[in-house]
């Protein structure tokens, strides 16, 4: 071929080659998206397929060949555009079909005659979406997405077990039988129980709708929560609503106690979902008094203001004109606050108007806590503690005898803050009251700042050992008070605010650097100054007219005056420790009595000077004399004024404590040893005043303090003067035994000792009783046998005489119990010049109490608490109470046999608190039946 020829040939193939690329590219343009998305919808239907043939059949899947595998493999080397679809995956991600798990047991599948049915045995688990359902059984139908469930009865106990529990949310139901359907969400129950608040609904033909209300036949609504509850409202159909709120609405209806209908009947009814917190009315109780008459109380109305606040209003009324209104708030805010208020008022009267027993009295009382959160004002804090009430209040508003009993209370309002923990300010105000003598005191206000303890001479960086100057240390307090002392039938008297006693103390802490004498004598060196300073004086001058002494008071705020005070002391302590040893082999091995020596030294100078207040009144009395009388202007006040005389004081004290080491015998080995302390504290203290013109020595004080086995506790403190008394029963300057003899070296003022001892028992009830069966905890019937429990007695226990068949008793050894017996003395020595005879007083005070209680059975306890005063002869205040728990229902009993408060009290009320108000009966005798005005 010519080259021309060649070259035209060449010149042909490339156009038809060129034409084939543009044929190509413009295919590629107009059909890009058919491939893929085929390519998808193929890959699309072939995993739905294959997660479907996973939900349904497990064991039909077929294996993927290697050449499936190579061919998906390489459709996704080819389509370089693939990737998951997140958000299509995340929607279709809940089963659309139950999952089953367990089947212990075994799983039978059923697929011949047109069935697809599979039957799960032992223990099975179906969950769909949020829904759970358990069974020892259950049978699957695939074909109208309905399961069949239902427990399996045991061969060998002829129990049902496995029955079906749904869990669905927060409700979980149990049932005999159930048929469910998937897919239109509604089921056939049979005898279900639910929880509805308080009560029990149960119900022996349900059906469930798929807004999960129930509707129920031949039903049961009780607040029992036995299988077969002891009392209950028959339902002969009902309905429980979900939505918009929960509620149960039922048709006829009539009461059934212990499987007796009543002849009462209610035609239609409904249960609300019980609120936390609602407002409504509150049931009163009824009663009477023989004092106050008929009465009826607490009625009154409870309010809820929010979710942070709550109010209730409450009154009493009497046949015979009593009557009281009783506030009561609480209220909490998160992180801030939370506290309580109760106030309440009062008119009590006893008897008839006209008649010689007729009394009438006003009373109040005002109780409040509040407690501030922590987090809510670091640094700073408020509080409060009040508990104010008129003198007679608890008296005649009593709820207890422990109530009524109470004679003294105390109050306090305190807000503080802190800088840093370097300086602190706390203001108060405080009350106390006494109602046996109506007395009151108020402290308002009461104001503390204090300086904590700082050292100025430290270094920040200290290189080397610390200097002695750096142990140099300030600290400051003060306070500042005004209060008041009044009886109640003083209040508001013309001189009432005259009454207030004020003042303000200044005290300055010096610390000096202690240091160790001969590495074992501590030694600590002080230094203190204080001011107190006044606001009212008293003067005294001599009236010719009476010949005597009369004062002249300023008042209160009228005068300013400081008195200074300044001592300086040294004090010093150590250990000896001693050690007797009877040896390893014997039960008692060791003795170690400590001994704590202390002495201090103290001296103060004289400061009875004219700058602290002392003044000396001369005078000439109408006989001629001339006399003199010496006094402070600031006696009486609230702080007390420095007294004449230079002090130098000497005080020791001598502290003991004793152990012993014993063998334990319940250590098996034999090696075992414990401690056990002899005496806690034996201590011994008096002092010696230098510089005093007579009566140099302080009293001598001895207390001490031990626990015995830990069960008895002893504890005894004694007071002895070592002076003599003359005749006139005072106190002068020779020592008692130069008077008495040596035998009396100290005088016996006053002294007291306690003793206390606990006793408790703890075991397992296993009488006849009905709470435990033979065979429990895997004991046999023989050992469990309540008859194991019941003697006879045939002779008479007090006369001795023969009783024919005897009695049977039953005493069961293995009851819990506990016994507190308390013990205590008191004495005191007091002189009275009478007639020109001296008369030496001596008071005994002698009690003896004692508390216990003994749990008859699980569900029966006793409670007993009483005393007697050995000197007066006489028993105080005894209590009994009982409570016997009958599972619905609770049975309480109070009875103070003697004394003033005599009372007794049954009570027996249903548990549940639905209906405590409304089951209930209560009859009593209040003790006011005898305490008359």
């Amino acid at each position: 071929m010519s080259r021309h020829n060649l070259t035209q040939a060449l010149k042909d193939e490339g156009r038809w080659l060129l034409a084939a690329l543009l044929l190509l590219a413009v295919a590629a343009i107009s059909f890009p998206g058919y491939s893929q998305n085929d390519r998808r919808y193929r890959r699309r239907k072939a995993q739905t397929e294959f997660s479907q043939a996973v939900a349904f059949n497990r064991d039909s899947l077929p294996p993927l060949s290697d050449s499936v595998l190579a061919l998906r493999d390489s459709l996704r080397r080819v389509d370089s555009l693939f990737k998951i679809d997140s958000a299509a995956m995340q929607k279709q991600s809940s089963l659309r079909k139950p999952a089953f798990t367990g089947a212990k047991d075994s799983v039978i599948e059923v697929f011949t005659d047109g069935e697809r049915k599979v039957f799960y045995y032992g223990d099975v688990t179906a969950k769909y979406e949020d829904m759970t359902l358990t069974a020892d059984f259950m049978e699957y139908d695939m074909k109208t997405g309905t399961v069949y469930a239902h427990g399996t009865k045991d061969t060998l106990t002829g129990e049902i077990k496995g029955r079906p529990t749904m869990t669905q949310g927060k409700s979980s139901y149990e049932m005999d039988e159930l048929h469910y359907n998937f897919n239109t969400r509604k089921a056939r129950i049979t005898n279900m129980i639910t929880q509805q608040e308080e009560g029990l609904l149960h119900g022996h033909n349900i059906k469930m709708m798929p807004d999960k209300s129930i509707n129920i036949t031949n039903g049961q609504y009780t607040v029992c929560d036995l299988e077969h509850p002891h009392y209950y409202l028959q339902l002969s159909a009902a309905k429980v609503i979900t939505k918009p709120s929960q509620k149960i609405v039922f048709g006829p209806a009539w009461p059934v106690v212990e499987d007796v209908p009543l002849p009462i009947a209610l035609p239609f009814g409904f249960v609300p979902k019980r609120p936390s917190r609602a407002t409504g009315l509150l049931m009163p109780t009824f009663g009477e008094e023989n004092s106050r008459g008929f009465y009826l109380r607490d009625l009154g109305m409870y309010f809820v203001f929010g979710d942070h606040l709550d109010l209730s209003l409450t009154t009493d009324f009497y046949t015979l004109g009593s009557w009281a209104i009783d506030l009561n708030s609480r209220y909490k805010f998160n992180y801030k606050s939370n506290g309580n208020l109760s106030v309440n008022y009062s008119v009590d009267q006893t008897g008839e108007k006209g008649s010689a027993d007729f009394f009438q009295t006003k009373n109040f009382g005002v109780t409040w806590s509040h407690q501030q959160d922590s987090k809510a004002h670091p640094g700073t804090s408020f509080s409060a503690s009040v508990n104010f009430s008129s003198p007679s209040n608890n008296t005649y508003n009593s709820r207890s005898v422990s109530q009524a009993l109470e004679n003294q209370s105390s109050s306090s309002i305190s807000w503080s803050h802190s800088w840093n923990g370097k300086m602190s300010l706390s203001i108060n105000a405080l009350h106390s009251q006494n109602s046996r003598d109506s007395s009151y005191a108020f402290t308002l206000p009461n104001l503390t700042f204090t300086v904590s303890r700082f050292y100025p001479f430290k270094r920040q960086n200290r290189i080397g050992k610390e200097k002695f100057y750096e142990k140099f240390s300030l600290g400051y307090s003060t306070s500042l008070q005004n209060k008041i002392n009044f009886k109640s039938s003083e209040f508001m008297k013309d001189d009432f605010f005259d009454k207030f006693k004020n003042g303000m103390t200044h005290n300055f802490q010096i610390g000096l650097p202690d240091f160790t004498l001969f590495n074992y004598i501590n030694v600590t060196p002080s230094v203190s100054y204080g001011q107190n300073w006044f606001f009212r004086k008293t003067e005294y001058y001599f009236d010719q007219g009476s010949n005597s002494l009369k004062t002249k008071d300023s008042g209160s705020m009228g005068a300013f005056g400081i008195t200074q005070t300044y001592s300086g002391s040294v004090s010093a302590s150590t250990r000896i420790y001693g050690m007797f040893n009877f040896g390893a082999a014997h039960k008692l091995q060791a003795i170690r009595h400590v001994v704590s020596p202390s002495i201090s030294l103290s001296f103060s100078p004289e400061q009875g000077t004219s700058a602290n207040g002392w003044r000396t009144l001369t005078y000439t009395d109408n006989t001629g004399t001339v006399r003199t009388y010496d006094y402070n202007l600031w006696a009486g006040q609230l702080y007390s004024a420095p007294g004449k005389g230079r002090s130098a004081t000497m005080s020791f004290a001598i502290g003991n404590n004793l152990e012993a080491k014993v063998r334990d015998l319940r250590d098996t080995t034999g090696k075992g040893v414990k401690k056990i302390k002899l005496i806690d504290q034996l201590n011994i203290s008096s002092g010696y005043n230098f510089l005093a013109d007579s009566l140099k020595m302080n009293t001598v004080s001895m207390n001490m303090s031990t626990s015995v086995f830990g069960k008895v506790g002893i504890s005894a403190s004694a007071n002895f003067d070592p002076y003599a008394i003359d005749e006139y029963g005072r106190r002068y300057n020779k020592l008692n035994f130069v008077k008495e003899g040596i035998g009396k070296a100290l005088r016996l003022t006053n002294a007291s000792a306690s003793v206390s001892y606990s006793l408790s028992g703890k075991g397992h009830i296993n009488g006849n009783d009905g709470t435990k069966t033979a065979g429990q905890n895997g004991a046999s019937a023989s050992s469990e046998n309540a008859a194991d429990y019941y003697q006879r007695i045939y002779y008479h226990p007090v006369t001795g005489e023969y009783i024919p068949g005897g009695w049977l008793y039953y005493t069961n050894p293995n009851v819990p119990w506990s016994l507190n017996i308390n013990y205590s003395l008191s004495y005191s020595k007091s002189y009275q010049y009478t007639n020109n005879q001296l008369i030496t007083n001596n008071r005994y005070t002698q009690t003896l109490g004692l508390s216990g209680n003994v749990k008859l059975t699980p569900r029966m306890s006793l409670n007993a608490t009483t005393g007697y005063d050995i000197m007066a002869g006489k028993m105080t205040t005894t209590q009994l109470s009982g409570t016997f728990d009958l599972h619905c229902f609770n049975i309480s009993v109070s009875w103070v046999p003697t004394g003033t408060w005599q009372s007794w009290s049954f009570r027996i009320a249903a548990n549940a608190s639905a209906l405590s108000d409304l089951l209930k009966f209560k009859k009593n005798a209040s003790y006011w039946d005898r305490f008359g005005r």
